[in-house]
């Protein structure tokens, strides 16, 4: 009986992979208030089918992710998040970054589910793709969640281990990581002076400032972007290398500034 189930709800783990028609034709079946509880099956092969199949069913429309939130799918993410195999501990965190994608009611329910706490964990102590699918969960929330919700997440301790993840060598998650920070520095208003400063605390301007001679386009512009927008002023200037001020605006004196063997870029 057991193999029956296991290979009945990856059957549906496989139909739900083929897009939103699909997943639509698995909830009009009625079938999902019956695979959420398979997420705490005492069973691992059926945790695994039942926890892909809800994943897939979150990566579409925010009605479609809503059907398996109604189902009180987040009661199950504790466990889940806890779990003894990393394997289940990185669909658990896939899946919650298909919800903080959604929209701020599916991200407040993350919130209020008390999972961000476990998801910075994964973000510090996961396993490499684990840690991965964290930082899009996180950098997905920065994007769909409102002032608080963000603020939220800081609060939580993200900033730390996010920053960790800047020096890595993947270059799409550094990209999802420094976005993510972009986003958080764009939502602080009057907390933007305390975020730069944990920022700069754990290494984390380091990191962004070597990243400015990164070679992919995108990383190199937005951490130039960050440190010219939020951390410039932080830059020590000698007083008498300013240009001075006249009626026409700064004057520059251009055999001061240019070095005889030109700018190197």
């Amino acid at each position: 009986m057991l193999q029956i189930l296991v290979d009945t709800v990856w059957a549906l783990s496989y139909l739900t992979d083929g897009g939103n028609e699909q997943i639509q034709m698995v909830i009009d079946s009625g079938v999902v208030p019956f695979l959420v509880p398979l997420l705490s099956h005492l069973d691992v092969k059926v945790q695994t089918a039942a926890l892909r199949a809800v994943g897939n069913i979150v990566t579409g429309t925010d009605d479609q992710t809503q059907i398996v939130l109604n189902c009180d799918a987040l009661s199950h993410f504790p466990s889940l998040l806890t779990h003894p195999k990393e394997k289940i501990n990185k669909e658990a965190v896939w899946f919650l970054s298909n919800i903080t994608a959604g929209n701020q009611s599916q991200v407040q329910a993350v919130i209020d589910a008390g999972l961000i706490s476990l998801i910075i964990h994964h973000l510090m102590r996961g396993d490499f793709q684990t840690k991965k699918e964290a930082a899009w969960a996180i950098s997905n929330l920065t994007i769909s969640g409102n002032k608080e919700q963000v603020a939220k997440v800081v609060e939580n301790g993200v900033i730390s281990p996010f920053c960790d993840l800047l020096g890595v060598k993947d270059t799409q998650v550094v990209n999802v990581v420094l976005d993510g920070i972009n986003n958080i520095l764009k939502m602080a208003g009057e907390d933007v002076e305390n975020i730069c400063t944990m920022i700069e605390e754990c290494g984390g301007l380091d990191k962004i400032e070597a990243l400015q001679n990164h070679e992919n386009e995108d990383i190199y512009k937005l951490a130039y972007e960050i440190i010219d927008h939020y951390f410039s002023d932080d830059t020590e200037e000698d007083p008498n290398l300013a240009p001075e001020v006249s009626s026409q605006g700064y004057q520059f004196d251009p055999s001061a500034s240019v070095p005889q063997e030109g700018f190197k870029f």
